[in-house]
């Protein structure tokens, strides 16, 4: 009998630790065309990014989230600004957003 529950339970366990491992932070680092200053864009399981500065998170997305991973794109506009752009590719830019943050 309880080889039997052992024969159940580990295989929903292993199935769960894979879910939580793939379902981890993912990050990225930008750094600003001269060098002088580094953002972190950090996605959680949604795929929300928030910027993070220093050490310090600087902005936050206020969406609902994505149900796919989706990646945002940095476009430095000066060595202390940049857009946070998202391309919609999948509905032909029905989502697309842009966001101006500076440092």
């Amino acid at each position: 009998m309880k080889r039997n529950i052992y024969k159940i339970i580990i295989p929903i366990l292993l199935v769960i630790a894979f879910m939580m491992t793939a379902c981890s932070e993912r990050k990225e680092t930008f750094e600003s065309p001269n060098g002088t200053n580094k953002v972190t864009i950090s996605y959680d399981f949604a795929s929300r990014p928030s910027v993070i500065y220093n050490g310090e998170t600087i902005w936050k997305y206020e969406g609902s989230g994505f149900n796919e991973e989706v990646f945002f794109k940095v476009d430095w506009t000066s060595e202390n600004a940049f857009n946070l752009r998202y391309d919609d590719e999948t509905h032909n830019g029905k989502y697309s957003e842009i966001f101006y943050i500076e440092l």
